[in-house]
């Protein structure tokens, strides 16, 4: 059976169920009380079918129920204040991101249903993950724009520092341990004391999994490849020392932290490929099935063969709103910047040339390619790119301290 991927950086995978986690049973147990809302056990079971394959060995213990316990409770406290601030999902975006993970498993929605029920997880619980992983998503980019403001001054600094002229291709992957310091003392004796038994990577992956308090603890600590220069200055650091792969203890608001470095690559690309591109997108909705938008679109596509302008056409019928009053212009494209599909089609078609309608989760479109450069990054991407890995050194302890407020002020019964 093909693996269930992930829609989203934090979007959890299905695997098939094997024999290290017995069949679900129903369980009436309370873990959890958070405001009026219970976290059953059987939703903890539930979830980590859901996340088995991102659990080193995938075994199902009193630490992972944990975690999983943890990180449910942070989830509801979020959605509570979503629900507060009034921050929703629709529907539509939730059917775009399940229609996404079917897609790359090459079946439809009911092949999905199935994968899904072959492996003891129901539609509707499934489907209300993906919701909730949504939501989650939305609510923290709010919070990060509420809470983080970034000064020219700061972006100038930054530009002109080591970490910027020296790091800004590296990329690292780590692990981390977080040990919070609401007493600095006990903490800081407690993370000394897991540092000094960490001897290889397994070590490190077994208590971050017992001890850690970040919110990768459940994968055991595994944070991915990130972006040297978009990691706090306090691990840059430290990274620099080039001691590894093991670092730490390192203090900071939130709390002691360790590292381990996983493996490095720097990219050896020096100037940005770019493509200048305009489109056509045709959306599906209530009144117009998918077959139907294609069927507009290869119409379309006819009458751009016979001669007619494109620019014309797409701010007729263009259903993107932020291209289709400049005549679907998109400027310079850089890689990354489009869903895979839309990349690949937009690569393969000539500079002059429109492509014949492809279908995307977003749509059907066609796209014209005006043209191509390899380029340094223009100032102004460099100020975006600046501004950015300023944010995500500073979001991690923006969106902890964040989280705790409202963990403060909610009732939280852990049974």
């Amino acid at each position: 059976m093909k693996k269930i991927l992930p829609i989203l950086g934090t979007l959890l995978f299905l695997t098939p169920f094997q024999t290290s986690f017995a069949a679900p049973q129903k369980i009436d147990g309370i873990a959890a009380i958070v405001n009026s809302e219970a976290i059953l056990e059987s939703d903890i079971e539930t979830r980590f079918r859901i996340i088995r394959e991102r659990v080193p060995n995938g075994i199902y213990n009193a630490d992972i129920r944990r975690q999983i316990l943890t990180s449910m409770i942070d989830e509801y406290v979020q959605s509570n204040y979503a629900n507060r601030a009034g921050i929703r999902v629709s529907p539509a975006d939730v059917d775009r991101a399940i229609l996404s993970v079917a897609s790359k498993m090459r079946t439809d929605l009911v092949g999905f249903k199935q994968a899904l029920q072959q492996q003891g997880i129901e539609y509707n619980r499934y489907r209300t993950q993906i919701e909730n992983e949504i939501l989650m998503t939305n609510i923290k980019r709010q919070v990060i724009k509420e809470r983080i403001t970034i000064t020219d001054l700061e972006i100038d600094d930054f530009l002109n520092s080591p970490e910027s002229l020296a790091q800004s291709k590296d990329e690292v992957h780590l692990r981390h341990l977080l040990v919070r310091s609401k007493d600095t003392v006990k903490a800081e004796e407690k993370i000394k004391e897991i540092a000094s038994v960490i001897q290889t990577e397994e070590d490190f992956i077994r208590l971050a999994i017992s001890q850690s308090d970040g919110s990768a603890a459940v994968q055991g600590g595994d944070l991915g490849w990130r972006p040297t220069n978009e990691l706090p200055s306090l691990f840059v650091r430290a990274l620099s020392t080039g001691y590894g792969p093991f670092y730490g203890p390192i203090q900071s608001n939130a709390g002691f932290h360790l590292l381990w470095v996983v493996d490095k690559r720097v990219s050896d690309v020096e100037l940005q490929k770019q493509t200048k591109a305009r489109h056509i997108l045709i959306k599906p909705n209530a009144i117009r099935s998918v077959s139907q938008a294609q069927e507009f679109a290869e119409n379309l596509y006819r009458r751009l063969e016979k001669g007619e302008d494109f620019a014309t056409l797409a701010k007729e019928y263009s259903e993107d709103e932020g291209s289709a009053l400049k005549g679907g212009d998109l400027d310079w494209v850089a890689p990354g910047a489009m869903v895979p599909p839309f990349e690949q089609t937009m690569n393969q078609t000539f500079v002059g040339r429109f492509s014949r309608p492809f279908r995307t989760n977003f749509g059907w479109h066609i796209v014209q390619v005006d043209g191509r450069r390899s380029a340094d990054v223009s100032d102004k991407v460099k100020k975006e790119n600046a501004e950015r890995a300023l944010i995500a050194q500073k979001q991690d302890l923006v969106l902890s301290n964040w989280l705790d407020e409202l963990k403060s002020q909610a009732f939280i019964d852990i049974k």
